[in-house]
């Protein structure tokens, strides 16, 4: 079997650029269902049926935001990230949206690729070195965050790689217990 055979299809995928007033943004199938208030709390993401809360670095103007949905578990871009921890998610539909911190739409709706159902996510993030800066020469920082995302059974939070204080701040007892895939 040849390298491109053994990697899993990619059935979406989108790329775009966030305002981070609040550092954190949503991926959101709609509104929060009555009855299902009670989240996941993961640290750098809270996670609940048909919605997930992403945490950013604070101090950030900007993200950088890079969804991929997989038929399968993918390679992971680790070592291109400070931080990266996976976690399950629960899709209701199927067809998750991204939201910026004020819930205002950013991308439209992207198709899992086994609907509904139980999902495993990946989330990595870290700080980009100062960007050009603005008109009056002001540093604007920026993030960059990579979803990958892919059906999968649940197993929890899994700590893949903490380097920045970000990722410590979030997750400090898995400091230890950090590895490298």
């Amino acid at each position: 079997m040849s390298a491109r055979e053994d990697k899993p299809e990619v059935c979406g995928f989108a790329e775009f650029e966030i305002d981070t007033e609040s550092p954190f943004f949503y991926v959101s199938e709609g509104p929060v269902p009555v009855g299902h208030r009670d989240a996941d709390w993961r640290g750098m993401a809270t996670a609940s049926a048909g919605r997930l809360k992403l945490l950013l670095p604070p101090v950030l103007h900007r993200a950088r935001v890079v969804v991929e949905a997989y038929s399968a578990e993918p390679a992971g871009a680790v070592d291109e990230f400070d931080d990266v921890i996976e976690i399950d998610y629960l899709s209701a539909t199927g067809t998750p949206a991204v939201l910026d911190w004020s819930q205002a739409m950013v991308h439209a709706s992207t198709s899992l690729s086994a609907g509904p159902g139980e999902y495993r996510l990946r989330y990595h993030v870290k700080q980009l070195p100062d960007a050009d800066g603005d008109s009056r020469g002001r540093s604007l920082l920026m993030a960059s965050a990579l979803l990958q995302i892919w059906p999968g059974s649940h197993r929890g939070l899994e700590t893949v790689k903490l380097t920045s204080a970000f990722g410590v701040f979030w997750h400090p007892l898995e400091t230890k217990a950090s590895r490298t895939r």
